[in-house]
């Protein structure tokens, strides 16, 4: 019986990620996401405080869009697509919901939030910091796109 032909992708391979992950928008399947990131940086090189940081940033990114894209609405899909090849982890984070605008975060003082128990709006601070890269835009098939970069080597931060 002859061999069934590879399946086709119908993007270039420069544009193909190297491993993708669709999952409905629930909050249930952020560890999962968390772990996932963790485990895939520590397999490509990072060490694994780096790789903590950078699954708490595409943590953040994928919360961003369970809360506020999709307002809590459970089913809707996320995707997030991994590429790990060459001098850097790019993250892509795609989704149908309302944009994520990028906005300016005031400089903080995080003993006195800690001191004041304030939670919630340091996610993009948060990513901003363990990341050295983060975009916000649009993808060519029309979804949101939240595209996330940590260089391998951190001395090769570009901006």
């Amino acid at each position: 019986m002859p061999a069934k032909p590879a399946k086709t992708d119908s993007r270039s391979p420069a544009t193909r990620a190297l491993m993708e992950l669709r999952f409905p928008s629930e909050s249930k399947y952020l560890h999962m996401v968390h772990e996932l990131t963790r485990l895939l940086a520590e397999s490509t090189g990072f060490d694994a405080a780096e790789a903590e940081r950078i699954a708490l940033a595409v943590d953040e990114a994928t919360t961003n869009v369970v809360q506020h894209a999709y307002r809590g609405e459970a089913g809707r899909e996320i995707e997030v697509h991994f590429d790990p090849e060459g001098d850097s982890l790019d993250i892509v984070i795609l989704h149908e919901g309302e944009p994520l605008q990028e906005v300016p975060v005031p400089d903080f003082d995080l003993d006195k939030l800690v001191a004041e128990q304030k939670t919630g709006g340091l996610g993009l601070t948060i990513m901003r910091q363990m990341m050295d890269r983060i975009e916000h835009t649009k993808a060519g098939t029309g979804k949101n796109m939240c595209v996330m970069v940590r260089y391998k080597h951190r001395n090769e931060k570009q901006t």
